[in-house]
């Protein structure tokens, strides 16, 4: 069961603080945030004239949390606002955030549902997000492709009305040996109903292992992903890289179940981390744009 957390908020300003750990020099090369000396604190809301300083905290948001996920380059890529999710803080609200996958994000090879990185996400978030309240839904499908996940993703929405979805996707794709045209198709006409829909969306790259790293499909399907994210201008955890530099570094067993192909605890962790981060970005990322005008109310 996700965790909940109750959270009272107080009265006063309307900002939203985001405490962002680590934001030192040390960031630079990834240092653990339990080691850092001080944090920043940046605020949702604040006036134009702090866009500077908040420029500056952007570019410092570091891309992982602890010393065991360091990686040489950024686990994140791309500068999407996530405009409907600030919202969601900035009205002080319960945020809903829609996982949507396939076995990694049901968290096969886990030792336990805790475990999976959903649920170690939205712990991450209301740890670095003030006072938030996230409530965190699993829609996570083993073995299930990209077609599969888009027509539930519509449903979904329908019905719980996500202020973000953080879609897992590729994998399955890529090992059914799919089309990467068609794949490519998919995806972006996807992205583009999420964005008519003012959806906000973090994707998750594939899976990591040496034998899977080796499959010239397999990479092209990775390197789709990378294309159409950049294209689309949507946040985009590259957990395949990310996790080959951690393979290099300790050993791909080090992160992967007894299965050899699904993350194990440390594996979900580290996803989790590089997954935070870029949605703290993109919640920054916001803040520093034009607030969108309010639809006027109908007339009776």
């Amino acid at each position: 069961m996700v965790r909940r957390v109750a959270r009272a908020v107080a009265a006063g300003a309307c900002a939203i603080a985001l405490t962002l750990t680590a934001l030192t020099l040390a960031t630079a090369t990834g240092a653990s945030a339990q080691s850092s000396p001080a944090g920043v604190q940046a605020e949702i809301g604040k006036a134009p004239w702090q866009a500077e300083y908040q420029a500056s905290a952007l570019k410092q948001v570091p891309t992982q949390l602890s010393s065991d996920c360091r990686v040489k380059e950024p686990a994140f890529v791309g500068k999407a606002p996530l405009k409907r999710l600030r919202r969601a803080l900035i009205e002080r609200r319960p945020v809903k955030v829609l996982a949507i996958g396939s076995s990694s994000t049901v968290g096969i090879g886990a030792s336990s549902p805790l475990m999976a990185y959903p649920v170690r996400l939205e712990s991450n978030l209301e740890a670095f997000i003030k006072g938030a309240d996230v409530q965190m839904i699993i829609r996570g499908v083993g073995g299930e492709v990209a077609t599969g996940a888009a027509e539930r993703l519509k449903l979904e929405i329908a019905d719980i009305r996500p202020d973000l979805v953080v879609w897992q996707v590729g994998t399955n794709d890529a090992m059914a040996r799919l089309d990467e045209d068609d794949f490519s198709e998919l995806l972006r006409t996807t992205l583009s109903w999420l964005r008519k829909n003012k959806v906000d969306v973090v994707l998750i790259d594939p899976q990591y292992t040496d034998r899977l790293a080796g499959d010239d499909h397999y990479r092209s399907i990775v390197k789709v992903i990378d294309e159409v994210a950049s294209t689309e201008k949507v946040l985009l955890v590259r957990r395949f890289d990310a996790m080959a530099d951690l393979a290099r570094q300790r050993g791909a067993s080090q992160l992967l179940a007894s299965d050899g192909l699904h993350l194990n605890d440390l594996g979900y962790r580290c996803m989790a981390e590089y997954a935070a981060r870029a949605i703290v970005a993109g919640i920054l990322q916001a803040d520093l744009e034009p607030a969108e005008p309010q639809p006027k109310a109908a007339v009776q």
